[in-house]
């Protein structure tokens, strides 16, 4: 979860199918690498990492996550040229892109950055949408960044053994709720663990109930046109939105939210 920024340096990469582990000189320090291209994906993984060792799954994975991605918005299977760079820690991410984040997307390049360890495993759905609907649809406006973050929330649509709509379901009893005047204002000066899961079941129920297209008009429009593309003022449709998470779940989930607040796992 980030924001796209300028990041100061370039990225090299053979393009080669598959290759064993070669040394390469980066941020001043000698590392060993592994390269692999997929499809359109082409693979950069620390040999001294966790990722490394699971680097077959975590290819999968990503061919994977891009075709449910383009069947989540509906579009033809995503063929841009993506680099995925696997880094291990969030101090070597920070490195990187200047976001101690899970993950990063960066449009220019075309480059998903990843975090991947013991404890924390990589986002791929989530940075894969990131590229996926910026370079099909362009920057959203500057009110939409909560359907930004909340659409790649939903391609992952897990956090600690929770879906979105049993998070928004707990969120909704517990009284934790964002105004949505709070989203679209600022975004990321909000709470992270609710403004991404609250935003994510929001995009779920908009996706369900009104189609791709009607979404893809309030990304590039913005938020004040949100009535005229929906035909009814948000706040009858958070209305539904609410109903529908207690509908689905009666009883909210016992979420502790001390706990759950300190990120996904």
């Amino acid at each position: 979860m980030e924001k796209i920024i300028i990041l100061s340096f370039s990225l090299i990469l053979s393009l080669v199918a598959c290759k064993r582990p070669e040394k390469r000189v980066n941020l001043g320090v000698e590392e060993k690498f592994f390269t692999k291209t997929v499809d359109n994906l082409s693979f950069i993984i620390p040999t001294n990492c966790y990722a490394y060792d699971h680097r077959e799954k975590l290819i999968s994975d990503c061919r994977d996550a891009i075709k449910g991605d383009c069947e989540l918005i509906k579009i033809p299977l995503f063929t841009d040229s993506i680099t995925v760079r696997v880094v291990s820690t969030r101090e070597e991410m920070k490195k990187y892109t200047g976001l101690a984040a899970g993950g990063v997307a960066w449009l220019p390049t075309k480059t998903a950055y990843l975090l991947s360890n013991e404890k924390e495993g990589p986002p791929v759905k989530h940075e894969l949408m990131h590229m996926i609907t910026l370079s099909a649809w362009g920057d959203p406006d500057p009110t939409s960044l909560w359907m930004k973050e909340g659409i790649a929330a939903y391609a992952e649509n897990q956090c600690n053994g929770y879906t979105d709509e049993q998070i928004y379901r707990f969120l909704l009893q517990d009284k934790l709720l964002l105004p949505m005047g709070s989203l679209t204002a600022d975004f990321y000066r909000e709470p992270e663990m609710i403004a991404y899961h609250q935003s994510a079941f929001m995009v779920q129920y908009l996706l369900s109930k009104y189609g791709v297209e009607k979404f893809k008009d309030l990304w590039t429009q913005g938020f004040a046109n949100f009535e005229k593309i929906y035909g009814a003022p948000f706040a009858r449709v958070e209305i539904s939105i609410d109903n529908m998470a207690k509908h689905d779940y009666p009883k909210a989930p016992g979420i502790v939210w001390k706990t759950f607040s300190e990120g996904c796992q």
